[in-house]
């Protein structure tokens, strides 16, 4: 840990941990409240929350990928394997991967370059990700004095002069009509007030959060959306009853859906 992170740790009286030497798998191990634990609370149930399990999909890997080439490019965790996944040789070197190592085939290699080259040609993106003070991928774990739980958090990027947390985003659609419907969707939101909340707490004086949205496919287009002050007020208000959901989950062991024995579907007001 660095001595920034220390000092950062000593400052604070709740439980809090900062490490800049854990790698991905070993952050996902721990314990405690994540953004992905909160939004499938708020958009789905407690049920679905304990059930989720990561799925290795061809759209994950890809995520990581992008991820790797941006933010740990120098580290080479991007591996090209041959044309399919299919072949002996494909599943060879599959098995020779480290933990964090992302194997794609060429032409999702090849897409992932793409996606790469997009992201650093946008220039308000690219001095964001290779801005001189950038934090890449620090993991934070903090309880939160409020709902007693401890919450974790890994942002892809921190610039702390600036107040400002980064999250990197793959999408069908980077425009903000269209980025702005996958917030409502995923509850990307929540996810912001989340990070920056959890940081907060660990005393990073972090204010704002921003996604690097990075389009999948040609002309693969990135931009860059900041929540707004109101969005950001809404969202903190919606996490702190998310978390006392989730605590109160916790004390009583009950982890259903709370969506009661049935539900009539009434004609929506839009129809």
């Amino acid at each position: 840990m660095s001595m920034s992170a220390v000092k950062k740790a000593e400052t604070i009286s709740h439980q809090v941990t900062i490490r800049d030497d854990m790698s991905n798998e070993q952050y996902h191990s721990i314990d405690g409240i994540s953004s992905s634990a909160v939004k499938a609370v708020y958009k789905k149930s407690l049920a679905h929350w304990k059930g989720q399990k990561i799925v290795q999909s061809a759209a994950f890997a890809m995520g990581n990928a992008v991820h790797a080439n941006l933010l740990e490019k120098d580290k080479n965790l991007v591996i090209k394997g041959p044309k399919t996944k299919a072949s002996a040789e494909f599943k060879a070197m599959k098995e020779k991967l480290t933990k964090d190592q992302v194997l794609l085939t060429e032409v999702e290699f090849n897409v992932a370059n793409c996606i790469t080259r997009g992201a650093l040609s946008n220039p308000v993106c690219s001095k964001a990700l290779n801005h001189p003070d950038r934090i890449n991928e620090i993991s934070i774990m903090a309880q939160d004095p409020i709902s007693g739980l401890l919450l974790k958090t890994r942002p892809d990027l921190m610039i702390e002069s600036e107040n400002t947390v980064y999250d990197v985003k793959t999408t069908q659609d980077a425009s903000p009509k269209g980025f702005m419907s996958e917030c409502v969707k995923y509850g990307y939101f929540l996810q912001g007030a989340h990070y920056v909340y959890t940081c907060q707490l660990a005393g990073y004086d972090i204010t704002e959060f921003n996604f690097i949205a990075c389009e999948k496919q040609a002309p693969y287009i990135s931009h860059l959306h900041v929540m707004g002050p109101e969005v950001m007020k809404w969202a903190m208000t919606e996490l702190h009853k998310t978390l006392a959901v989730i605590a109160r989950a916790e004390e009583e062991v009950n982890y259903g859906t709370g969506w009661g024995d049935y539900t009539i579907l009434e004609k929506p007001k839009w129809l």
